[in-house]
């Protein structure tokens, strides 16, 4: 390129030249001159530049017009330019000035010649020596990333790079940050000084949550390609945080305390100081447990520090309050934490917690109902089944099942739920299964609940159904129809059969009115029918479903009865739409039955066929009076009516279809027939007969803290009843118990630390513990016995009861169960005695079972069928409640109510009234004896003690057995009847 340039400007010059002489005197020509006349720029670093400035001066006679320059040498490595515009002449003396730059693009030596081309005659082309030397200068950066890790937004965190400038001249470096979050980061250019080295300060002061997409580009000298450092930073919302944000005590009894820690965690990757710990104090329950954390204290990055906090509830219902950790932080100065809890506990009452199903058939399936119950106080809070799991039986398949249950399964004050726990065994053998249940109840979160069996093989079912299809025929849209089918036992030994229940339901309109039957062994011959329901859609339509039956047969496990109906409208109207005739018995057979069946169109009908399908036993139901011959026509508005017998031979449900074909239908119109034969014949009620003078009372007395006022007006009322025994000159038995099952603490008197457990109180004999009428001071002896203190936790009346008066307390002097001498209650309880219970709590019982059960087992202790025999009264919570007593005493009303006595309220300022009460009804005789079924006129006969009986009659009104002459306290009744066809 320089020749090409040499070549074009020597032309040039020639031409200038020719007309320069044609124009001019050559005595009279321009003379340029350079100042200085050769530039050495030196040492210059690659890439950087180095300028200088030339002068050009005209020294001639003449104007000189200066019109190219240029540089000879190294491309790219010098640049050579006017410092004004132009134009560029100059007259004698003038000068211009002209900048020269070196950008060394190559280490080593670099000369060069600046050319400056004019019109001057003699000297057209002035020639300028040029050199320097490239020399390779740029800092080094290290390292080639940055971790700013993860700091809090609004806040500052710096760190460097290091540049080393490892040459003889100065480096300038130019760092900038790219990327979306570029304006977070500040950082500067810096000039590092030769042969030494620097540290580049970069900051991350981020106002924005999240990870940042940024890097730093660095240039190490000026003009040099970027360098990329990588960041990597992240800004948080806080950076001391709690775990959890909410300590949640659950519910807590208001006499009990309970210790939680909060945890803190510096999840940023700095160190960062808690100065203090402050509760807001909206709530006094709540405070700090030692071991108490020293403050200030430094969360280095990661760490967790946890903080104990205690909830002693005050006061019954919700609790909160504030826990604050104070941070040194400009963007969260305080952690916040919540402290929230209950006051009053969940109780939990389960039953049973263990049972045994005895030996049950290979292939069996036999259930246990659990009964699980919140029996807390009204306000003491929910109770929540967590889960339900079974344990794994090491020695195979699990043979135990439950019925599912929505978990969490929540239960309010009072609230129970029965568990269906069932037994299938699949192997011969003894067979074990635990079921787990996790709660939140205070103190017994985790339930073991075990269950054992052993199965025994037998010989193959032979398991005969009938009717093989269940046909509803047609049912009229929106009506209801129910048939059944039947299971017999053909073989010669036992027949265990399960899961009987719908497979197909037909879209939801089959269904089995009594409910799957998940059990039942059928001995050799034995039968039973279950019921099938078809409810017709209002569209109408044809529909299918099935129902299954599992039974104990490797070859045919599952057998299966397909189910048919019709729905759509009918012109025969049937009245009624099925016939039931209830309880029958095979010596008195029932009435016949009439159906009728009406033409309610407009056109007429033929009636082909009226017939009995196929049911349970066929050959039970028959039809007569059908019109003939058949078919026969039914003109719109006429009708006919067919007679239907019931033999009731058959014991047990039987069910079949009655039939009608008629022409309007494409299936027979069905009427369901449903009778039941009953073996029942003869029965007999006994009873002993109530003793005027002697009655065994009772008293179970809450003692639970919560008992401060009632215990005194109980104490003050002891007279009244007194009293009133004494004054009816009754042989009196009155012993004392309390509602506690467990020792709970030695606060309490008696000897037994407030866990009698049924046994007499006082425990430890210190006073009387059986009195009677006959004691000089009766009145002051249970008045000392019923103060029985206040210390225990849960109120169990009817499980106290139950255990006082059940051996082997009821039948020793002497419990074997326990190390205490002589706390049996023998000689307590006497069979031609009345047994009163009176209870006495401010909050209802909580027994583990069901009020039946406990009302059943005194019933049976004392004669089921004498209400006065056996009476519970109640001084308890009712309806009307008061701030002293903790809601309402269900349990006990209703038992009250089953046993014929009464209930009064707790809050009452006297109980005085109510024992007199108790004492007046309690100490009647029984004159009336309520028969359990209708008997057949004239069949009734009476016995006492075994002989028959004078001055009684019968009175239909109330079906009693009404004496004109009492029988003798503690005489044996026996009342035997035939029960009445009629009334079947």
């Amino acid at each position: 390129m320089t020749w090409r340039r040499s070549l074009w400007a020597f032309a040039v010059f020639g031409l200038v030249v020719g007309c320069a002489d044609r124009e001019r005197s050559t005595l009279a020509d321009g003379r340029l001159t350079a100042t200085p006349g050769g530039m050495d720029f030196q040492r210059v670093a690659l890439h950087d530049a180095r300028e200088t400035e030339i002068s050009l001066r005209n020294v001639g006679r003449a104007r000189i017009n200066v019109s190219e320059v240029w540089v000879e040498g190294p491309e790219g490595a010098y640049l050579a330019t006017f410092t004004d515009e132009g134009p560029h002449s100059l007259v004698p003396g003038s000068a211009r000035a002209l900048r020269v730059r070196y950008t060394p693009t190559n280490e080593g030596g670099q000369d060069a010649v600046l050319v400056v081309r004019s019109d001057a005659q003699l000297e057209p082309l002035l020639r300028v020596p040029l050199s320097g030397k490239g020399v390779a200068a740029w800092a080094r950066v290290s390292p080639g990333a940055l971790d700013f890790g993860r700091i809090e937004a609004d806040s500052t965190k710096t760190l460097t790079l290091s540049l080393d400038n490892p040459t003889e001249l100065p480096v300038e470096v130019m760092p900038r940050v790219v990327g979306a979050d570029r304006d977070e980061f500040v950082v500067s250019p810096m000039s590092v000084a030769p042969r030494s080295r620097a540290e580049l300060a970069l900051t991350f002061r981020p106002t924005r949550v999240g990870r940042k997409q940024v890097a730093l580009a660095v240039s190490p000298c000026r003009g040099c390609a970027d360098l990329s450092v990588k960041l990597s930073a992240e800004s948080l919302e806080q950076a001391v945080v709690a775990e959890p944000p909410v300590v949640d005590f659950a519910a807590v009894p208001v006499d009990r305390d309970d210790i939680r820690e909060s945890r803190i965690r510096n999840v940023s990757t700095e160190p960062v100081t808690v100065t203090g710990l402050t509760l807001d104090g909206t709530d006094a329950s709540f405070s700090q447990a030692p071991p108490q954390v020293g403050f200030p204290l430094v969360l280095q990055p990661g760490e967790v520090r946890a903080v104990p906090f205690r909830y002693s509830p005050g006061h019954m219902g919700p609790a909160e309050d504030l826990a604050r950790y104070h941070v040194a932080s400009r963007r969260h100065p305080t952690t916040d934490v919540m402290l929230r809890g209950f006051g009053g506990a969940a109780e939990l009452c389960v039953s049973p917690v263990a049972h045994d199903f005895g030996m049950q058939p290979l292939g069996s399936k036999s259930r246990v109902m659990v009964n699980v119950k919140n029996c807390g106080a009204t306000n003491a809070g929910t109770l929540t089944i967590q889960s339900l799991e079974w344990r794994t039986d090491p020695t195979g398949p699990l043979q135990f099942n439950h019925a599912p249950l929505a978990i969490p399964y929540t239960l309010q004050p009072g609230q129970e739920v029965n568990i269906p726990v069932y037994y299938e065994p699949t192997r011969a053998g003894r067979a074990t299964g635990v079921l787990v249940m996790s709660t939140n109840a205070y103190a017994t979160g985790t339930v073991d609940l075990t269950f054992r069996g052993e199965a025994l093989a037998h010989a193959p079912c032979e398991l005969a159904i009938t009717p093989a299809v269940v046909d509803f025929g047609t049912v009229p849209p929106g009506r209801g129809a129910v048939l059944g089918v039947k299971l017999e036992n053909k073989g010669r030994d036992i027949c265990p059969v399960k899961n009987v229940q719908l497979r197909d339901n037909g879209g939801g309109v089959f269904s089995l009115p009594g409910g799957g039957l998940f059990g039942v062994t059928l001995y050799p011959g034995d039968w039973f029918s279950f019921q099938v329901a078809f409810n017709a859609p209002i569209l109408g339509g044809s529909f299918t479903g099935e129902a299954q039956v599992e039974q104990m047969n490797p070859a045919n496990p599952l057998l299966v009865v397909p189910l048919v109906a019709q729905s759509e409208t009918s012109c025969l109207m049937a009245s009624p739409w099925y016939v039931d005739w209830g309880v029958a018995r095979r010596d008195c057979p029932p009435e016949p039955r009439e159906v009728n069946y009406l033409n309610a169109c407009t056109r007429p009908v033929s009636v082909s066929r009226v017939w009995v399908g196929p049911g349970t036993t066929d050959g039970e139901f028959s039809v007569g009076g059908v019109p003939t011959p058949q078919p026969f026509t039914l003109q719109p508005g006429e009708a006919f009516t067919v007679d239907v017998e019931y033999a009731a031979q058959v014991y047990g449900m039987n069910l079949s279809p009655l039939f009608v074909n008629s022409s309007d239908l494409t299936a027979p119109l069905l009427v369901p027939l449903i009778g039941e034969s009953s073996k029942r014949m003869e029965k007999t009620d006994t009873f002993t007969q109530q003793d005027v003078s002697k009655v065994d009372v009772l008293f179970v007395v809450d003692n639970t803290a919560s008992m401060v006022e009632e215990h005194p007006r109980l104490v003050a009322a002891v007279p009244s009843f007194v009293d009133t025994a004494l004054a009816k000159q009754v042989d009196l038995h009155v012993a004392v118990t309390t509602t506690g099952i467990g020792p709970v603490a030695g606060a309490c008197p008696g000897g037994a630390d407030g866990g009698e457990a049924g046994r007499f109180f006082p425990v430890d004999n210190s006073h009387p513990r059986i009195l009677t009428q006959a004691m000089a001071d009766l009145t002051e002896a249970l008045q000392q016995n019923v103060q029985v203190g206040q210390c225990a936790h849960v109120e169990q009346g009817f499980e106290a009861m139950r255990r006082a008066l059940s051996p082997p307390l009821v039948n020793n002097a002497d419990d074997p169960r326990t190390p205490m001498p002589r706390d049996g209650n023998l000689r307590f309880l006497r069979d031609s005695a009345a047994l009163v219970v009176v209870f006495i709590g401010d909050e209802d019982d909580h027994s583990p079972d069901g009020v039946d059960t406990y009302v059943q087992w005194a019933q049976q202790l004392k004669g089921q069928n004498q209400p006065q025999r056996a009476t519970f009264y109640a001084i308890a919570p009712t309806a009307a409640a008061c701030g002293t007593a903790g809601g309402a005493g269900t349990r006990y009303a209703e038992a009250t109510v089953r046993t014929g006595g009464e209930v009064m309220n707790v809050c009452a300022a006297n109980y005085g009234p109510l024992l007199t009460a108790v004492a007046n009804k309690a100490f009647s005789a029984q004159d009336r004896f309520p028969l359990s079924d209708a008997p057949e006129p004239g069949t009734v006969t009476v016995t006492v003690n075994g002989q028959p009986a004078a001055g009684w009659r019968y009175d239909a009104p109330t079906n009693s057995v009404i004496f004109t002459a009492v029988p003798a306290p503690g005489a044996k009744v026996a009342i035997t009847y035939r029960r009445s066809c009629a009334a079947r």
